[in-house]
């Protein structure tokens, strides 16, 4: 996992503004999109009302509050690029391997202007990035990379990988509406298949409250079936020291899927806990087991969609090859 954000300088950028080529690479065919790379866990109408009076399962409730969190994220980069894209650039270089849309503001409130710039490599791999110029300032010497990535070569609409990282703390410091700090670096593939993607998180969370150190990783195929794999460390007993909590996820289509937890080191010392639990189609546990006695047993294993229990792992948090 990289931690590291991605470092494009954007003081280059001319002020020269040119007529779009409508054969210019620039548009929603090579730039990562929120549908390709959102998580679809299956979810039902009672799913949908916190007063449902639905009893869910644990982990397939804890499950879906990160993927949504997740998402919220993807949708908002990610939605935000599709939408310019489709619009006209405010300027691209003489052959057109160089464009940029905005800079643009909501209103003069907003105490940022937003702005999209994309560039083709020599390579045919694509470079872009979201950037914020404080209001009165300008695009040559003002313009600072909040989300930069990369599209690697060979890259198409169905068929793609890349990365891209998010800036939050430079984010907040430059405009208080973004109430996330810490840092994000995305690693993604997908093709006309399925979707995975790895995020790691660094000092990530709201401006008030606790921040986390965490790696997410999910794979999905467009059918509906899918797995997810979470590690963060936190202080889990209120000791004054931080444990490593990992949970892997798998569901299927109609909704029935498995939760395996476990948690080591901090207190717990060379101790690992385990914990596993079930749920059907209508997202109540079917099944719950834990070696340290946290909770009743409940059900039989045999009722799970998946068996046995898997644990994530270092190599969860890894694009395969």
């Amino acid at each position: 996992m990289n931690r590291t954000l991605l470092a494009l300088s954007l003081s280059a950028l001319p002020t020269f503004v040119g007529c779009f080529d409508p054969g210019s690479p620039y548009h929603d065919d090579i730039l990562p999109t929120k549908e390709k790379l959102e998580i679809n866990l299956p979810v039902d109408d009672a799913a949908k009302s916190a007063d449902s009076g639905t009893e869910f399962a644990q982990y397939y409730a804890t499950t879906r509050t990160v993927t949504e969190g997740v998402n919220g994220i993807i949708t908002t980069i990610l939605g935000t690029v599709g939408y310019v894209t489709t619009l006209t650039p405010s300027w691209t270089d003489d052959s057109k391997t160089e464009a940029m849309w905005g800079p643009w503001s909501d209103s003069g409130l907003d105490p940022v202007e937003t702005g999209l710039w994309v560039r083709q490599e020599d390579d045919a791999s694509y470079t872009w990035a979201l950037f914020y110029i404080p209001q009165g300032g300008s695009v040559e010497t003002d313009a600072v990379a909040v989300v930069a990535g990369v599209v690697d070569a060979g890259s198409t609409r169905d068929d793609a990988t890349g990365q891209f990282a998010v800036d939050f703390t430079t984010a907040h410091s430059m405009d208080p509406a973004v109430t996330l700090t810490g840092e994000w670096a995305v690693q993604y593939a997908y093709d006309p298949d399925g979707v995975g993607a790895v995020v790691a998180a660094n000092d990530y969370g709201y401006v008030a409250g606790p921040l986390y150190d965490a790696a997410y990783s999910y794979n999905e195929d467009y059918e509906g079936s899918g797995e997810m794999d979470l590690a963060w460390l936190a202080d889990l007993d209120g000791r004054g020291v931080d444990e490593l909590a990992t949970m892997r996820s798998r569901w299927q289509a109609d909704g029935q899927g498995r939760g395996d937890v476990q948690v080591a080191g901090g207190s717990l010392g060379g101790t690992v806990v385990s914990a596993s639990e079930c749920w059907g189609s209508s997202f109540s546990r079917v099944y719950y087991t834990d070696d340290a006695g946290l909770q009743p047993e409940e059900g039989v294993e045999t009722d799970c969609a998946y068996t046995p229990a898997e644990y994530a792992t270092e190599g969860s948090f890894a694009i395969a090859e």
